[in-house]
């Protein structure tokens, strides 16, 4: 009973170290393995080899040569796998790369027959640093990558990362640094949740590596540091190595000599424990850097003695195990070749002893397959033209569907233009001059002003009356023609007689500035067919501008004239003038409401007037032009068509 519990322990222990790639308890697994068999002994056995590769390297690989033996005797292919990956791990740790290709390729098979995913990717890893130890980047990120492809498939968090630090790693080689960079980090984000220390290290040294090759030594030295606390506290002396103579070559890059010399010599220690020789090399390398620097000639011949003797013995060694890995590699490829020629030979002779017999059966049914073929082809085209004419209707209501959704957007469209032009109306024009009334209204009624001082403003409060009544005026006008369902309303009418209408209401205006109108240029028998109401908030708003800038002294000049079936009524001042520009914005197709200037003696406006005295005459069937001139005056032109002629049609 007891030994199933720590068996069931065991099981889920493993299985979320698996997922998340962080370092168990291996006391406790140390302390289970006395008491488990078979096939519980061979999962312990694999977690802790797993778990030992980097930190104990002979206990791993003492634990592991036991798993493959287990795993033999209990046909266990997936648990074979597992530990045939871990002696080629170790063996590529100690610099066999042949016996690792050997183990790699055993274990790869073992884990597609046996359906683990998860092992295979982390064979291809194993693989794809064989491929880097080649020097033949390109294929090594190939095998990384499909390693990442497969791990992603399986949910194996751990190889995942490992295979994204790998990439990276490869294209740091290659010195696509950017490339380098972006799976460095991909790795980190998918470590977030995993929280492994080794790979993080790895990662933030491949980000250091970046760091140095760019020459940004003050972050590569930050990267270093980090990666090196992380790989401390998990006693991983293999990375640790591989940091201590980084981080000591950029202390000496950055002038912190005393920290290189300690972290370098600490460097040679961690190396020399554990039989690194490669980190060993370079760490004397960079100690006889360090001597130079300090004067100390001696000490720094001596450390570069040491490198020399290293580096020459790990350059024979590594040319010959690189050399002895590519033919073994090779000779395994030609053999599988070989054997896959004679397969295919076998199989093309058994195929055509196949075909032949086959060929007598297939005659035979060969009419009663053509018939069925046949009417099967009738029953499907049948069937096609019936589903394409109901993909045809379909159609066709889609697009008339498109079509109504367009004309209501369109509709949508426009009432919400006019809905923002009446807003921006009334919060332009009716606000200012509404409040100021108010204003005056309230320190009257509060007994702030006496009667004096009204009579003062008393002139000032009409003229904020009159401009809000005016403003009014024209958006109502205008609103109810924005309205659906408006009709004009066209009648013959004396176009004289609406003139000198509006002439009296301006009165007290013409009065003000001394300004003059000479109509002498009409006629009194002046028919016009229009909407008389919009045809007045024209010829009003056209005559209030004249008026608003004019000098004091001017004369309004008012004249008529025709052509073909229209009245041409003109009306120009010698004011202010407008440019070009504002002149093609007031009479373009598009509704602009432009910020109103003020007249000579300080008028306010809303900019509207000429808005709506162009869109009111484009409704009657006329047009609007506006002659002006800077400084010289403007003239404003409105055609109407001549009543006589639109009552004889």
């Amino acid at each position: 009973m007891k030994l199933k519990f720590y068996f069931s322990f065991l099981l889920f222990l493993a299985a979320s170290l698996r997922l998340f790639a962080q370092i168990p308890n291996i006391d406790s697994l140390k302390n289970i393995l006395p008491t488990t068999k078979g096939e519980e002994r061979l999962v312990v056995l694999n977690e802790l080899s797993t778990y030992l590769r980097e930190i104990e390297q002979n206990t791993a690989f003492e634990l592991a040569q036991e798993a493959e033996q287990l795993a033999q005797s209990l046909k266990n292919k997936s648990g074979e796998a597992i530990a045939k990956e871990n002696i080629g791990w170790i063996y590529y740790r100690r610099g066999q790369w042949q016996k690792t290709f050997d183990y790699s390729k055993e274990a790869y098979n073992l884990s597609i027959e046996s359906n683990n995913l998860k092992e295979a990717a982390r064979v291809l890893n194993s693989m794809g640093a064989l491929y880097y130890e080649q020097q033949n980047f390109i294929l090594a990120i190939d095998q990384f990558k499909k390693a990442f492809e497969i791990s992603s498939r399986a949910g194996d968090v751990y190889t995942m990362i490992r295979s994204l630090n790998n990439i990276a790693f490869n294209y740091v080689n290659l010195n696509e640094l950017d490339s380098a960079i972006y799976y460095s980090y991909k790795a980190i984000n998918t470590n977030k949740d995993a929280g492994s220390p080794y790979l993080l290290s790895f990662s933030n040294r491949i980000i250091g590596d970046v760091y140095f090759k760019r020459d940004q030594f003050d972050s590569a030295e930050l990267i270093f540091e980090q990666a090196l606390v992380n790989a401390d506290q998990q006693g991983l002396n293999s990375l640790i190595a591989s940091i201590l103579h980084r981080l000591g070559h950029t202390y000496l890059l950055n002038g912190k000599l005393e920290k290189a010399k300690q972290i370098l010599l600490q460097g040679v220690e961690v190396s020399t424990e554990n039989g690194f020789v490669d980190e060993l090399s370079k760490n004397h390398k960079y100690l006889a850097e360090y001597y130079r620097q300090v004067g100390d000639y001696k000490e720094a011949y001596e450390q570069q003695s040491k490198f020399v003797i290293l580096n020459d013995s790990l350059v024979n060694t590594s040319s010959r195990d690189r050399i002895a890995l590519m033919q073994g590699m090779f000779q395994d490829d030609l053999n599988q070749s070989e054997l896959e020629l004679l397969m295919a030979q076998n199989e093309h002779q058994a195929t055509r002893l196949e075909l032949n017999r086959r060929l007598i059966i297939l005659v035979g049914l060969g009419s009663v397959l053509i018939l069925g073929l046949l009417i099967w082809l009738f029953l499907l085209n049948r069937n096609i033209k019936k589903y394409n004419a109901d993909l045809i209707l379909q159609k066709q209501q889609i697009h008339k569907q498109n079509e109504d959704l367009e004309a209501k957007s369109l509709q949508l469209q426009e009432i919400n233009q006019t809905k923002n032009k009446l807003f921006s109306i009334i919060g332009h024009d009716l606000r200012g001059p509404v409040g100021q009334v108010k204003s005056i209204v309230d320190l009257l009624i509060a007994g702030h002003l006496d009667h004096e001082e009204f009579d003062e403003l008393i002139n000032n409060l009409k003229k904020d009356v009159d401009s809000v009544h005016f403003t009014l005026n024209n958006t109502l006008k205008w609103s109810l023609a924005q309205m659906e369902g408006f009709k004009l309303n066209k009648v013959v009418f004396n176009l004289y007689q609406l003139i000198r209408a509006n002439i009296m209401l301006i009165m007290p205006q013409l009065r003000e500035k001394s300004l003059e109108i000479d109509e002498s240029s009409l006629y009194e028998d002046l028919q016009i067919y229009a909407d008389r109401d919009l045809m007045e908030v024209v010829i009003r708003n056209i005559l209030n501008n004249a008026v608003k800038f004019s000098k004091t002294g001017d004369v309004i000049k008012l004249s008529v004239r025709t052509e073909d079936d229209m009245i041409v009524l003109c009306i120009k001042d010698h004011g202010i003038g407008m440019n070009e520009d504002q002149i093609t914005d007031l009479l373009s197709e598009e509704y602009v409401i432009s910020d109103s200037k003020l007249g000579t003696k300080m008028e306010k406006g809303s900019g509207l007037g000429l808005q709506i005295s162009k869109e009111f005459t484009r409704m009657n069937g006329g047009d609007i032009q506006i002659i002006s001139k800077v400084g010289e005056g403007t003239k404003v032109c409105v055609t109407i068509p001549l009543g006589v002629v639109l009552v004889d049609n």
